[in-house]
């Protein structure tokens, strides 16, 4: 399964920009595309500042209205940028939904990894969080039934999954690791989950409920897995530690 990923126009946490170096660095060796959704492109702008290996991205998309600026230091360019789309025009596609629609379309990505879709402190962009949940079930939306399809958005002390059937979380650190789930079906049942304090067997995840937040890993636990049952709606699996 090819992976993509998307660097959105939101919150980098660049105390910790080894994470998102290292993740480019990884993504390079691999082989993944490097798609930046318009002000998405700024994280590699930063990067490049600071480290030693320029950091270049495959693909600028976007009407680019938040990139007007990137400040009077000459800047490495991607290597291609795409503002003109078939079938797309102005606002129908939101700048993430292009990036991640290019990923799939472009260059066959069925792993989809999302980063900046937190919201920026202070900024009160709470839509835009929320708005970024969806853009991980747009591209389940945007494949076809038969295909598999993964997707996660990625942060230095955070990765929230859209489970279709099973995921397994790895230990991050040997600080606690918290799991919560939320759904947005009301057809969301576990069948089983492994290494979780509170076993999550047979429970039904109710979209008006919050009876599935702040799981843990047990004490010693290297990793935890939960899976639903066949037919479930998808769900969403917050992994932060």
């Amino acid at each position: 399964m090819k992976s993509g990923l998307i660097f959105l126009n939101g919150y980098y946490d660049t105390r910790h920009s080894d994470f998102y170096r290292q993740e480019i660095v990884t993504a390079v060796e691999n082989g993944s595309p490097l798609i930046c959704a318009d002000g998405g492109i700024r994280i590699f702008d930063k990067l490049n500042r600071c480290g030693e290996m320029p950091l270049v991205p495959d693909v600028l998309i976007g009407d680019m209205d938040s990139v007007p600026d990137r400040g009077s230091k000459p800047l490495l360019q991607p290597k291609q940028i795409v503002q003109e789309w078939v079938g797309k025009t102005d606002k129908d596609y939101t700048d993430g939904q292009l990036a991640v629609d290019y990923a799939l379309e472009a260059y066959g990505c069925r792993h989809i990894i999302i980063y900046g879709g937190l919201p920026r402190p202070k900024m009160y962009e709470t839509d835009q969080f929320l708005g970024n949940l969806k853009l991980m079930r747009f591209g389940h939306y945007r494949v076809s039934t038969d295909e598999n399809y993964k997707v996660e958005m990625r942060d230095p002390k955070q990765t929230i999954h859209y489970v279709l059937s099973t995921v397994r979380l790895t230990r991050q650190n040997s600080e606690l690791q918290r799991v919560s789930l939320i759904a947005e079906a009301d057809n969301v049942v576990v069948e089983k989950s492994e290494n979780l304090r509170w076993d999550l067997a047979s429970l039904h995840i109710h979209p008006d409920l919050t009876n599935a937040l702040r799981n843990e890993f047990v004490e010693g636990a290297e990793s935890a897995t939960i899976r639903l049952v066949a037919g479930s709606a998808p769900v969403y699996v917050i992994h932060n530690w």
